[in-house]
């Protein structure tokens, strides 16, 4: 819920003015949502990004004319977008790096890339991993799983044992530690056995602690890639069988997608020196 958008400077005049998103006054989680926060943030972003491919002309925009992969398309090399140009004919369309276009080869290359080709790439990778999905969800999603968070289940149960093992070393640690204290308040333990034995302890329980703390982030890496990895499942799934790709499909399924190029080639050089990386929502690049 938000307030305080607009504001009357005196009460003298109806007249209302804009106020800057930083004096609104915003309560969020005041109603109950009817779709999930990260179809909102996605949402969000394909109406921030609904734009059309700049034109000299006036009419509207055609379909084709379309950039339906705006704010997604990003040169890998100076990080900057890949605009969408058309030959002088009208005839076809290709992307190239937004710097280059600005600033010509002291920018950056061009990372000169057609757009019907690239839009068969894309929509290549997404059928592909639709149908690996698709044939044994169960499978790819643990095999993705192991692959991001770096961990099999035999490797994360062998570091759950050796977690709950470190963790009884630390409080037997905890207990030696007492009873030295005990023994040397008590005159059963010399002050330099006593000062031996601490140091020690210490050095073993700071040890301890850092291994621990590595096996539970660990840990909770492998849970996190297990839930990423089931949420693109079910997400990817979504796509097993689609005619075209859209605009809200790119921007619900991919994060990003980046062009590299061999420096110095240019747009007469085909195939080799081009390098398209596409990162997945969740799971990030899957090739």
């Amino acid at each position: 819920m938000v307030n305080g958008r607009h504001k009357s400077p005196s009460y003298r005049t109806k007249t209302c003015v804009s106020t800057d998103r930083e004096d609104w006054i915003i309560v969020e989680d005041t109603h109950e949502p009817i779709i999930s926060r990260e179809l909102f943030d996605e949402a969000q972003k394909a109406i921030e990004f609904r734009r059309c491919l700049r034109s000299n002309a006036t009419t509207p925009e055609t379909e084709a004319q379309k950039d339906i992969f705006q704010g997604l398309f990003k040169c890998a090399d100076c990080g900057t977008s890949m605009h969408l140009h058309r030959t002088v004919n009208r005839k076809y369309y290709y992307y190239v790096c937004r710097k280059h276009h600005n600033l010509g080869k002291y920018g950056c290359s061009s990372h000169y890339m057609n757009r019907d080709k690239f839009h068969e790439l894309v929509l290549a990778d997404i059928r592909k991993h639709a149908q690996i999905f698709a044939e044994d969800t169960q499978r790819a999603a643990k095999e993705l799983a192991a692959r991001i968070g770096h961990d099999d289940e035999k490797k994360l149960a062998k570091t759950k044992t050796e977690l709950a093992n470190s963790r009884k070393q630390l409080a037997s640690l905890d207990v030696k530690l007492k009873r030295a204290y005990e023994d040397n308040m008590s005159g059963k333990l010399p002050d330099h056995i006593f000062s031996m034995l601490v140091g020690n302890y210490d050095d073993e329980k700071a040890a301890l602690q850092t291994a621990v703390r590595e096996m539970e982030q660990r840990i909770e890496k492998a849970r996190n890639a297990q839930a990423d990895a089931q949420r693109f499942a079910e997400l990817i799934q979504k796509y097993v069988s689609f005619e075209k790709l859209d605009s809200f499909m790119l921007h619900e399924l991919i994060e990003r997608i980046t062009i590299w190029e061999t420096p110095g080639m240019g747009r007469k050089r085909k195939g080799k020196e081009k390098v398209i990386t596409i990162y997945y929502k969740f799971v990030g690049a899957l090739q």
